[in-house]
């Protein structure tokens, strides 16, 4: 999958460097893996992704009263000039359905901005995170252009405008027609701001974190905001039928034989079994199996919970929910089973053919020495392969299991964007608590040490 945004970069410094360091400072590229005749099993090739230059069972749940929706947010903005940008704000998804529904079909986005993605969370979700959904949909010359999932909360005076999704999203891009991406790149940075600013009325400011430089061969088209590196990036592979040839590159053999082996051990215990599962029930119960293992793991490590954060499992719950009967499912799970009890499930959304893995768990049983979790996921990537899906992407954050398997590193920028002098005074606050916190990134030792001090403390107060 040839990518236009992409320059051929040397591997050692995502390879060799300390995985116990989060990753924000390594350079991000992507991968084209291939056999060199002077390597067993070949070496990798990386390409950066790089578009723009940088500037540096569910129970429906009824929102508290002040937070429901009403009529359309009564804010709107036209650009002069060639542009023809006409923008306004929306406190509600169902408000701008058709015109959602149409970009979704015909533009180019994330499964994390789909229509019924965004409307579950602002229902579940958004109510307890004490914001309002400012949703902008801007069209050009009269034609939906695009879509930025936004809301708005206060943090102490300051109103300031983030993604819907919050921890949820891996990759925030909005949902754009390739016309409307065009035009909005050969904005500047003031125009761009403008634009928001008007459209959004009250805000202060905007932080729009985890947005991809380059996704689908569409550079970012809010790519001229000032932005900083992201501390995380996402992670991805290109698909093919032939999941043999897959493998080819990625020491297939040693793998199968790997999966094999550790399949073959769990089989001592009883009937081993991967399987799709088709059933809502079955679905939502293993859905619960994952929240359980999930609190049960970071509860070990001292670690929050988002998942347990007030609506988030309505939230997915109501994701199953919405994909009964669709093409494209919002969240479906594999689960692996032995003996007939679950042992691992992963949780996946699709778009456009892209297999997006939201999260995997295993049960820290007897089995859980032969690797359920990593057998799932080997399982899973074959299944996706025989289903005719071209990319499969294992989310952001990096883990090392993820490099043995990922051809396509995207980059991720946090943009932010001024709107008022209050605005102003927190975006520099923000960004200086950043570039300190990135120097700490920086020094492995000071890092580490404050890393240990950090999950004493959060053991300590979690027993």
């Amino acid at each position: 999958m040839h990518h236009k945004c992409s320059r051929r970069q040397d591997k050692s410094e995502l390879r060799n460097a300390d995985p116990r360091i989060p990753r924000p400072f390594l350079k991000t590229y992507r991968l084209r893996l291939g056999r060199e005749q002077h390597g067993r099993g070949g070496n990798l090739r990386m390409h950066r992704i790089s578009a723009v230059k940088r500037t540096y069972g569910a129970q429906e749940m009824t929102p508290p009263q002040e937070m429901r929706a009403s009529a359309p947010v009564k804010t709107s903005w036209q650009s002069s000039g060639s542009s023809h940008f006409e923008v306004r704000a929306f406190d509600r998804p169902s408000l701008i359905e058709p015109e959602w529904r149409q970009l979704e079909a015909t533009g180019c986005g994330t499964v994390f901005q789909r229509y019924d993605w965004v409307d579950a969370y602002v229902r579940h979700v958004l109510p307890h995170e004490n914001a309002r959904a400012s949703i902008l949909l801007g069209r050009l010359d009269g034609e939906p252009a695009f879509i930025l999932p936004l809301a708005i909360s206060k943090t102490g005076p300051v109103r300031i405008a983030r993604w819907i999704g919050g921890k949820h999203t891996s990759y925030n891009f909005g949902l754009w027609s390739r016309e409307g991406a065009a035009r909005m790149r050969t904005l500047s940075r003031s125009v761009i701001e403008r634009i928001l600013g008007k459209a959004l009325g009250n805000a202060d400011c905007a932080l729009l974190g985890q947005m991809p430089r380059c996704f689908d061969d569409i550079a970012q088209p809010l790519g001229a905001l000032s932005s900083i590196p992201c501390a995380t990036e996402g992670y991805a592979f290109a698909l093919s039928r032939d999941f043999d040839a897959l493998l080819q590159d990625r020491d297939g053999r040693n793998r199968r034989k790997r999966v094999k082996a550790k399949e073959r051990k769990m089989g001592a215990a009883g009937e081993v079994r991967y399987q799709m599962l088709l059933d809502p029930a079955e679905e939502h119960a293993a859905l619960d199996f994952f929240f359980e293992q999930k609190a049960l793991r970071l509860a070990e490590q001292g670690k929050p919970n988002s998942f347990a954060e007030p609506g988030v499992t309505a939230f997915f719950h109501d994701l199953i929910d919405r994909s009964i009967g669709t093409d494209e499912p919002l969240l479906e799970i594999a689960s692996l089973s032995v003996d007939g009890k679950t042992r691992a499930v992963t949780g996946s959304g699709i778009y456009r053919g892209h297999m997006n893995s939201y999260f995997t768990a295993f049960a820290l049983d007897e089995l859980a020495q032969h690797s359920p979790g990593n057998v799932l996921t080997f399982r899973h990537i074959e299944h996706s392969c025989e289903r005719g899906m071209t990319v499969y992407d294992l989310g952001i954050g990096y883990e090392d299991y993820k490099t043995h398997w990922c051809d396509i590193i995207h980059e991720l920028d946090d943009a932010y964007a001024v709107f008022t002098p209050l605005g102003s005074v927190a975006v520099s606050t923000m960004r200086l608590g950043e570039a300190v916190k990135d120097r700490i990134r920086r020094n492995r030792q000071l890092w580490q040490s404050l890393k240990t001090v950090k999950d004493y403390v959060s053991r300590r107060l979690s027993r």
